[in-house]
């Protein structure tokens, strides 16, 4: 069998591979998670490992090559790289890896001493997840973090951690997002050290809860998309107590319950809408007496997958642009060093680019950006660039959100005009600016100054459920009131879609 071996910073050691198995398997073996938004097709080039070049040619790697060199946007050297999400050995020699690279976190540990009682709330979300730690007794935030979702190993969108779970990975997602849980409880409690751990309280998507307790994906991921359950639902981890938050359906889960329940949108008394731009663009419209719930196919392009040098939005992603004469004017959060770009700064780019003449309505670049794409940022050696398939990939995730929210307004009989309120949740709606979005046609040209950004609305109302008393009443009565809109049988939405995929 052939043998992996790994020295990096984190982790050194070796394993075995098993039969026709990808070198990123392998390495989840060990321990490490590396990113792969496609699902292991080759595409995204999210799974770069550098590998000694003997050891290539004397394994035989059986990758796509063609596929493997055009996803190498940034200037490395292709042969001494590999998508190892893709990329698979014969098993009939004897094979070694000396190096590979990955930025993989180590875990925090923290300790849990006697003292004040604490409840963990996580808001789980495909991409990145998010956890706060409050005092029980007063409702006090004693500290929040957040990070990666390392199942991004098995693809960056809710369909292809599906198929992996269906293609029997079920058990190993499962073990990956009670590990990141871990690693998140363990952070938290190293910084209030004084703090027990009686409950967690999560808040997801359908599909993230399902992968959590290890449900089967089978029903859910073909029509007529029925879930295990969306019913509140309690667990077990290393002995404290897990709370899941009801959901709604397959497509609307308990991360937009508790957006509405954080929103008060049973509380008031004009039409309001809540959007969470997420991976799945989940949204509500609260009208007539009723909750139209919807969510969009946009992809992981808003959250930074899918881009070829795109990110979560975590420290040292650009998530502001302007385009100044020939060169592009960026801000990366917490103001560190570029690495690539999150969601917020794709949309900003785009608008630039548009207001500049560099793109057309159309969505193409102009020459010599089309073949090349455009530089955020080049020298040090370091090049990042956004190309047209980056364009292409905002173009599809900004035209299916706007569909969302026409066939919501549709189904109510509203037009944009009379709707009140627009609540903008998640990280990328706190950090976008509202004129990009209308300016791409993500939103209609009537929100703009209706839109306020609210935040992780997820983990807010994760705590408003676990710490109001009449917080789970409102949320069932939320749930009772709303009809679920699959947009996938919606005749209209192929057509809306794509009226909206220009700008």
């Amino acid at each position: 069998m052939p043998v992996l071996y790994v020295n990096t910073k984190q982790h050194k050691g070796s394993i075995e591979l098993k039969p026709d198995e990808t070198i990123a398997s392998g390495l989840f073996r060990m321990g490490i998670s590396v990113p792969a938004a496609c699902g292991g097709k080759g595409t995204c080039g999210k799974c770069r490992v550098l590998i000694d070049n003997d050891w290539q040619h004397s394994c035989g790697l059986r990758p796509e090559r063609d596929v493997c060199v055009t996803a190498f946007s940034w200037e490395e050297n292709s042969d001494k790289m590999q998508l190892v999400g893709h990329a698979r050995v014969k098993t009939d020699e004897q094979t070694a890896m000396r190096e590979a690279t990955n930025n993989v976190k180590g875990q925090m540990t923290g300790k849990q001493e006697t003292g004040d009682s604490a409840i963990m709330v996580v808001d789980l979300g495909t991409t990145t997840l998010a956890a706060s730690l409050i005092e029980e007794n007063t409702g006090n935030v004693m500290g929040t973090l957040g990070q990666a979702n390392h199942q991004s190993v098995f693809g960056g969108d809710v369909l292809s951690r599906m198929q992996a779970s269906e293609r029997g990975e079920g058990e190993n997602l499962q073990k990956i997002i009670r590990q990141d849980i871990r690693q998140l409880r363990d952070g938290l409690l190293s910084i209030c050290p004084g703090c027990v751990l009686t409950a967690i309280y999560l808040a997801g998507n359908t599909t993230m809860q399902h992968l959590f307790m290890g449900d089967s994906c089978a029903a859910l991921g073909k029509a007529p998309f029925i879930p295990v359950s969306v019913e509140r639902r309690e667990s077990v981890l290393d002995g404290i107590p897990v709370i899941l938050l009801p959901g709604i359906g397959a497509f609307v889960g308990a991360d937009i319950t508790a957006g509405m329940l954080a929103c008060g949108m049973d509380q008031h008394a004009g039409i309001t809408m809540l959007i969470d731009v997420g991976t799945n663009g989940e949204m509500v419209l609260a009208a007539n007496d009723r909750y139209y719930v919807t969510s969009a196919p946009a992809g992981p392009a808003f959250e930074g997958a899918n881009l070829s040098c795109g990110m979560p939005s975590l420290p040292g992603a650009v998530c502001k642009v302007r385009i100044a004469g020939n060169r592009a004017i960026y801000r990366c959060i917490k103001e560190q060093e570029a690495v690539g770009i999150c969601g917020t700064g794709a949309l900003e780019l785009v608008a630039e680019l548009l207001d500049h003449g560099l793109a057309d309505r159309n969505g193409h670049l102009k020459t010599p950006y089309d073949t090349q794409g455009y530089p955020l940022l080049a020298g040090r050696g370091k090049k990042l660039c956004f190309t047209q398939q980056d364009m292409r990939q905002i173009q599809m995730a900004k035209a299916a959100i706007r569909s969302g929210i026409e066939i919501l307004l549709k189904k109510a009989g509203i037009s944009p005009k009379e709707v009140d309120k627009v609540f903008l949740a998640g990280g990328f709606g706190y950090y976008m600016d509202v004129t990009k979005a209308v300016r791409i046609g993500m939103l209609p040209p009537e929100f703009a100054a209706k839109t306020r950004a609210v935040g992780n609305t997820s983990l807010q109302g994760c705590m408003d459920y676990c710490m109001k008393k009449d917080a789970s009443k409102r949320m069932q009565r939320m749930i009772e009131a709303s009809c679920e809109i699959n947009l996938a049988v919606e005749p209209e939405f192929e057509e809306i879609y794509v009226s909206h995929m220009g700008f």
